[in-house]
């Protein structure tokens, strides 16, 4: 292009002219916007200007013709880029749209799970204690009808309190509140799911004279669940054998540790569970940096332990 361009006349410069216009066509797809202005100018001056006018002495009438040329050319250079421009902004927020609704649908199923655990932790408690309390009450009513008139009373309370919890749960939902809003679970709600329990017929005993310090939110909650799950699990599979609850803290974790005996002589055969519960739980705790630990003792018992540092809580 240089040497036709300077040496050569302009009524010999139809190769060189396509070569212009197509440098010039490119300077405006590629460039950015100040570096493609510069593009074009240096073009216009090089290959017409300086080139043609002053060495060759050709028309300006020529070099003005070959500049708009090499301007219109460039101005669909510059389309094309705009136009390329448009499209890469619309991909990138078709892709954000498409993470903002799989980062959603992430949200909702954890939600979801989130409710299931918590409806389970609520109800699956509750269930469980009444179902083997109107087996036993139906074994002895005719025996000992006083008896049986205290473990109607003992179904009773339970359900009133699971329904309270599925009503408070229910409202949360409804109202689409926060769940750090409610307060924690504290140790005079722990005491009294254990009394509860004790009242259901469960030989449960707690022992909460290691912790040191008041619980966080995250903690409390865990714990409660902790212990609900064990003596659901201790009710069913275990009925009669007592259960030894402990909470202990040291300055860098808490242990929550629920163990039961074998089945007592002669009770009911244990029923099965879904197994979701400490499935659940497992997901709590490791939500906490914790370890969870379950499984059988040689004496025939169950011990369900739950380890969380204190310092993610």
């Amino acid at each position: 292009m240089a040497q036709t361009t300077w040496l050569t006349p302009s009524t010999n410069l139809a190769m060189p002219f396509l070569a212009m216009l197509a440098a010039a066509f490119t300077a405006g797809r590629h460039a950015p916007g100040r570096r493609a202005a510069l593009a074009l100018f240096g073009l216009c001056l090089a290959q017409e200007w300086a080139g043609p006018i002053a060495v060759n002495g050709d028309p300006v009438w020529d070099a003005l013709f070959v500049s708009l040329a090499l301007w219109a050319v460039w101005l669909l250079g510059r389309s094309a880029r705009a136009r390329f421009d448009l499209a890469l902004a619309e991909q990138a927020r078709r892709d954000a749209e498409q993470e903002r609704a799989a980062q959603i649908r992430a949200a909702v199923t954890a939600e979801r799970h989130a409710v299931a655990r918590d409806l389970h932790d609520t109800v699956a408690h509750a269930v469980t204690l009444m179902v083997l309390q109107a087996t036993g009450t139906r074994l002895i009513a005719h025996k000992d009808p006083e008896a049986a008139v205290t473990a109607l009373a003992a179904i009773e309370n339970a359900g009133r309190q699971a329904m309270e919890d599925l009503r408070a749960m229910l409202h949360v939902l409804r109202q689409e509140a926060d769940r750090s809003d409610s307060p924690p679970p504290s140790l005079e709600q722990l005491a009294a799911l254990v009394e509860a329990a004790r009242a259901g017929g469960v030989d449960a005993a707690l022992d909460t004279s290691a912790l040191t310090a008041e619980l966080p939110r995250p903690l409390a909650v865990t714990a409660y669940r902790t212990v609900q799950e064990g003596l659901t699990n201790a009710a069913r599979h275990a009925p009669g054998a007592p259960v030894r609850i402990t909470l202990r803290t040291t300055p860098g974790q808490l242990t929550i540790t629920v163990t039961n005996g074998p089945p007592g002589p002669g009770r009911l055969s244990p029923t099965t569970g879904s197994g979701t519960g400490l499935a659940g739980l497992r997901e709590r705790v490791t939500a906490l940096a914790g370890a969870l630990s379950a499984g059988p003792q040689l004496d025939g018992g169950y011990t369900l332990t739950a380890t969380l540092p204190r310092s993610n809580a």
